[in-house]
């Protein structure tokens, strides 16, 4: 045990809050393993309630805990806005960030340079809860999905699994009539939606009621019953745009999105959105062929199924125990300027960018000035969002006389840089130079925005009134 809590007669309890009980069953390996060390564990579904260590997992919600962890709620969370999750999810109001795999790894480091995208312990590569169901006791694991195969009496070898995110426009039916005069189990699993939406649930009642009987090979699954048990019965899974698509690569199940599927999240219901490249894409006119195709090569498909896997998920059967460790320590600590942590945060795509831009003006400084160029033209190749390496090329293209490039690449810098006072005033001293003096007096406009009156702002300024007064 590392840093235990309970070396402290004043030990905290683990609060873990959830708004569903999709949340809670993300939550709760956490949890578990919290109750295997000896520390105290409630639950709560409002948020806002104070806490000693507050664990969330919801949507944009603020902690109000002493110490606080946030973790994704699913796989596919804001997936219509990848990779800008982090313009929306205000993560940097925590202290620990905890994501799932190498996917979310990469969609981070590019994003880390947002102000939110950064908890203030650190962000953490510490695998996804849910898996350690399935990883961290196989044999276990095994016996229970054989509980469930035998409660619902499955008659033929393979089967084929229906996990939709939202229920509408009768999507099970067509799920149903695609499949059940087929010679597989055709297995119906809707999500633990909460009370918070009743026409889902409705949805849901309306189709299980149609379906319950209706052919021998269709079976109904529980709500309750956590889908990795029921992915574990599964040849193919059938979904619209569900993280469930993401959950099924940790038991070598490819999964099939019908694209055609509407979502009723907007008015009108948009769409299915489905922007995974381990999923296969379809419509509901040539599911049931895509499906059977699948079928029949399974060995295929399970191999490149594994490779998916390995990508997007890290520390099977690990990552409970990992991020406890994290929460003990981080906890016990206190004082993070000299937290030995026992497993490493992520380091940001821009700031191991930011270390090559520093060598590269290292070497220019020193006259070796072919070096430090090549490396801030990897980095421009490489299409890093290390704002300095855009603006110090534009100004060396100004000097070699590429005005239009120096232009294209100091607007660049703008449009990354958190504060792009330097480059405002570069790309403004270049309009007053190329008699621009409209587009200097815009650039002025915005360098106001950022910068108070100061040597660099009066630089720019006269040179822009020198131009004008000459016009």
């Amino acid at each position: 045990m590392i840093n235990s809590m309970l070396e402290n007669q004043n030990a905290p309890t683990i609060t873990f809050f959830y708004t569903d009980n999709c949340e809670r069953q993300a939550l709760e390996p956490i949890a578990n393993e919290a109750k295997m060390r000896g520390i105290d564990v409630l639950f709560s579904t409002n948020s806002k309630e104070l806490a000693q260590i507050g664990v969330y997992c919801e949507h944009a919600c603020t902690p109000n805990a002493d110490f606080s962890v946030i973790l994704l709620h699913d796989l596919a969370q804001r997936h219509d806005i990848w990779p800008n999750f982090w313009h929306y999810e205000p993560w940097s109001k925590f202290d620990i960030g905890c994501i799932p795999g190498q996917s979310w790894v990469e969609r981070w480091q590019n994003q880390a340079d947002f102000p939110m995208a950064r908890p203030r312990l650190g962000m953490f590569d510490l695998g996804w809860p849910k898996a350690d169901l399935v990883f961290k006791d196989r044999s276990r694991f095994a016996q229970e999905a054989q509980k469930l195969r035998e409660t619902l009496g499955l008659k033929y070898e393979k089967s084929v699994l229906y996990a939709p995110s939202w229920e509408n426009h009768g999507k099970q039916d067509d799920f149903v009539q695609a499949f059940k005069d087929l010679p597989v189990n055709v297995l119906l699993k809707q999500a633990p939606w909460s009370n918070s939406y009743p026409q889902v649930l409705e949805n849901i009642r309306q189709m299980n009621e149609l379906h319950q009987g209706c052919a021998e090979n269709v079976h109904i699954i529980d709500v309750e019953v956590s889908i990795m048990y029921c992915l574990s019965l599964a040849d193919v899974l059938v979904s619209d745009e569900s993280s469930v698509l993401t959950e099924a690569l940790l038991l070598d199940v490819p999964g099939v999105a019908v694209t055609d599927w509407l979502i009723p999240d907007t008015i009108p219901p948009r769409p299915a959105s489905v922007p995974y490249d381990y999923v296969t894409k379809t419509t509901k006119a040539e599911m049931r062929q895509v499906v059977e195709a699948i079928l029949a090569e399974p060995e295929a498909t399970r191999t490149k199924t594994r490779q998916d896997r390995d990508h997007q998920f890290s520390y099977l059967g690990e990552s409970s125990i990992r991020i406890m460790d994290i929460i003990e320590t981080g906890y016990a600590k206190r004082n993070w300027t000299e937290l030995a942590l026992p497993h490493p945060p992520l380091r940001a795509q821009v700031d191991i960018d930011r270390m090559h831009y520093q060598r590269a003006e290292q070497l220019i400084a020193e006259n070796q000035i072919a070096e430090g160029l090549s490396i801030l033209l990897d980095l421009l190749k490489a299409e890093t969002v290390c704002w300095e390496v855009y603006n110090d090329l534009g100004d060396l293209s100004f000097k070699d006389g590429k005005v239009e490039d120096a232009i294209f690449l100091l607007q660049k810098a703008i449009s990354i840089s958190p504060k792009p006072a330097v480059s405002l005033c570069n790309l403004t001293e270049i309009y007053c130079a190329t008699n621009q003096p409209d587009k200097a007096l815009s650039a002025l406009s915005q360098l106001s925005r950022y910068v108070p009156i100061s040597q660099q702002a009066v630089s720019s300024i006269r040179a822009c009134m020198m131009a004008l007064m000459t016009n």
